[in-house]
């Protein structure tokens, strides 16, 4: 297998998260603007108390954008997982301007740091970390003061992301018309509660962030740590239209989409495994779910990017 055990650690690490409840924080931030690409991709830079770094989020602008001033544009928002994961990945790694194309949306792409798990850190004694009240508070605010977002929103994300997006649906319910998720892991219970290979995990990755998991999430199986698990929150997803995707992790190609038969993904087999017992979960509670279970494909970004393609109007096409 040739997948290293501490990066197995982390990449599972940074699976294992989902949103935690947040209100918004009224603030004095202050807001730079950077054009990327004149007339289409425009890069926030927030200065907010809500977070101990800057804010970044990216915004893919839709045709038309600045012919009316007045006009409200229906949201699309993207969630990058983690690792290396950014605010810019969905434009380097997703093709998100081609799949998107002339679709009248707006697309929003926040960053979130690359072990936020798209919460609140349960830890108020370390520098302020509330993503969820960033995103979900302050950035939800700006986007529909100042940059003309609408009501009509949906909202999918990857690995971290993709357990991040399903959470704010649940968090917030209502306020997304649709959500889906890529390879996210939708239980953090799996296998067992919680399982050997997630303590671990999770702890590799909190420590390698500076901080402990219970700064984090608080004990690990404690009332905190399973408001961040998805299978906990499927009730509150009732009325908002689900798509999940995961592939199986089997061997059959690499990152570059080249067939090798040595190859397996482990950490898509563990998402692969979350997400069956989740669908199953939302089948038992005639939830309606669209689900795209996939063979051979892996956790990087050519499965991710099919799927965006594959959902694009799932997501946007009531908005």
């Amino acid at each position: 297998m040739s997948i290293s055990i501490a990066r197995l650690l982390a990449a599972l690490t940074l699976l294992l998260t989902l949103a935690t409840p947040a209100q918004a924080t009224p603030s004095s931030s202050q807001v730079t603007e950077t054009v990327v690409e004149e007339g289409r991709i425009l890069d926030l830079t927030i200065d907010s108390p809500l977070l101990h770094v800057p804010g970044k989020v990216r915004l893919l602008l839709p045709p038309g954008y600045s012919e009316d001033p007045t006009r409200r544009w229906p949201v699309l928002w993207l969630l990058h997982g983690g690792a290396d994961g950014t605010y810019t990945d969905w434009t380097a790694k997703g093709d998100v301007k081609n799949i998107v194309g002339d679709r009248e949306v707006l697309v929003v792409m926040p960053d979130s740091g690359p072990c936020s798990g798209y919460m609140d850190w349960k830890d108020t004694g370390i520098p302020p970390r509330k993503w969820e009240s960033f995103h979900m508070g302050e950035l939800y605010d700006l986007l529909k003061n100042e940059y003309r977002a609408g009501d009509r929103q949906a909202i999918a994300g990857v690995s971290m992301g993709g357990g991040g997006a399903l959470g704010y649906a649940a968090r917030f319910p209502g306020r997304f018309t649709a959500a889906a998720s890529f390879s996210g892991a939708l239980d953090l219970d799996y296998p067992g509660k919680p399982g050997i290979a997630t303590m671990v995990a999770v702890q590799s990755g909190a420590l390698a962030c500076g901080v402990t998991v219970d700064q984090i999430y608080g004990p690990v199986g404690g009332e905190h740590w399973n408001r961040y698990n998805p299978k906990h929150q499927i009730e509150a997803l009732r009325g908002t239209r689900l798509y999940i995707a995961t592939g199986d992790g089997q061997a059959g190609r690499d990152q570059n989409g080249v067939g090798n038969p040595l190859l397996v993904d482990v950490v898509e087999q563990s998402v692969y495994g979350m997400a069956a017992q989740f669908t199953s979960a939302l089948g038992e509670l005639d939830i309606p779910v669209r689900v795209n279970f996939k063979p051979f494909h892996r956790h990087d970004w050519i499965n991710w990017q099919e799927e965006l393609e594959n959902s694009i109007d799932f997501l946007v096409g009531d908005l």
